[in-house]
């Protein structure tokens, strides 16, 4: 299966006024399933449709195994489409829909008839040849459009927003299909969406756009659990964000800080030793992370080892049961605010207006350097 190169590519409209895509760089190993993910108008569609030959580069170069693909044509690049809207042919029965593109491309028939039967056999529509498209559901309607793909030879399946049309129960269930189909036949395949849920559970790789640039690439492990920046950690899950100042440095990259404005002092990581004694820093750290105890706790008598955790006291606000979750309002002296989550069965006492002491991991917090423009980078914009 062919690898995917994008080099310094750029991609401008309105005689330059528009910078749609700058200067990104990025490699797509072959067989990999790699999803295209940010905010409306980060770039994202734009740089599919480059790779796809439906937009060339204003700079830079697309290269598909190893071959600078610049004039070749989208049904010459062994590529497959799928969008949300399907494009099936409804007044075409399943067999006609698959067999419409290799009769385009004037193979012979018993070459469209192999092509054909094997690719509906892979997606499990071989025995709905003669139905049309209209009994099938939206899943199997991309299921035909990825046998439609198959037959005529792609080897690098395009999505964009293809499982944006499904019902939300529907689509968490279909999409590890779709992966498990595409594994199966060993596609190279790109997937756009803004459904961060659907990239961190499927993906093998997420490339997270804003603004026209690459901010962070990776597996969604290392991208959920040690984003490179504000935005990534806010854009990927759920996540607490709490300012403050370095208030001491300590041995072994860690540091003393104090939450600001009388807010409670933690120990945390000094990643690189990065952080200087004074420096304005963002903490952040993920809902599920939060441990919430009672004021009376044993932590010496407990049967688990605390020693890393970080631990504050808090004001219960509110608490909200959400049946598989319940989530729980805290706030600080200072007035900051910020979230806990839990299983549904998660068994607590607590009441409201409450103090509990309020605990998070030392390798669960994550410090920034407070940007310029904290509200621009807390956007998800």
């Amino acid at each position: 299966m062919p690898s995917i190169e994008l080099v310094n590519v750029t991609k401008t409209f309105n005689d330059g006024k528009v910078l749609a895509v700058d200067n990104i760089s990025l490699k797509i190993d072959d067989g990999d399933y790699v999803f295209l993910l940010g905010p409306t108008g980060c770039g994202k569609t734009t740089t599919l449709r480059m790779i796809a030959g439906l937009e060339n580069p204003t700079k830079g170069k697309v290269l598909i195994g190893g071959k600078d693909v610049e004039g070749i044509p989208p049904e010459d690049r062994d590529m497959g489409f799928i969008f949300q809207h399907f494009e099936i042919f409804d007044h075409l029965t399943v067999w006609e829909n698959v067999t419409f593109g290799l009769e385009m491309r004037g193979y012979n028939d018993d070459y469209i008839i192999e092509e054909a039967e094997k690719a509906l056999n892979k997606v499990g529509l071989l025995d709905y040849v003669d139905e049309y498209p209209s009994i099938f559901g939206n899943p199997g309607l991309q299921k035909l459009g990825i046998a439609r793909a198959i037959a005529t030879g792609a080897k690098i399946l395009i999505m964009d927003e293809p499982l944006g049309s499904l019902d939300p129960k529907v689509s968490k269930v279909f999409r590890h299909e779709l992966r498990n189909l595409i594994k199966d036949l060993g596609l190279t395949a790109i997937h756009v969406t803004h459904n961060q849920e659907e990239a961190l559970a499927i993906a093998d790789k997420i490339i997270i756009m804003r603004s026209g640039q690459i901010l962070q690439m990776g597996t969604p492990y290392e991208l959920y659990e040690n984003p490179n920046s504000i935005f990534v950690a806010n854009f990927l899950g759920e996540t607490n964000f709490l300012q403050g100042f370095v208030l001491k440095l300590l041995e072994d990259n860690k540091m003393n800080i104090w939450i600001r404005l009388g807010g409670p002092k933690i120990e945390c990581i000094n990643f690189n030793n990065k952080f200087n004694l004074d420096d304005n820093i963002v903490i952040s750290f993920r809902y599920e992370d939060v441990y919430l105890f009672p004021l009376d706790y044993d932590f010496e008598g407990s049967p688990y080892d605390w020693t890393n955790m970080q631990n504050f006291r808090a004001d219960l606000e509110a608490s909200r049961f959400i049946g598989a979750t319940k989530r729980f309002y805290l706030k600080l002296d200072n007035g900051d605010r910020f979230l806990s989550i839990k299983p549904g069965n998660f068994e607590e006492s607590f009441t409201i207006g409450e103090e509990i002491i309020v605990g998070i991991h030392l390798n669960d917090i994550h410090v920034f350097k407070t940007p310029e423009n904290l509200f621009n980078e807390l956007s998800l914009t």
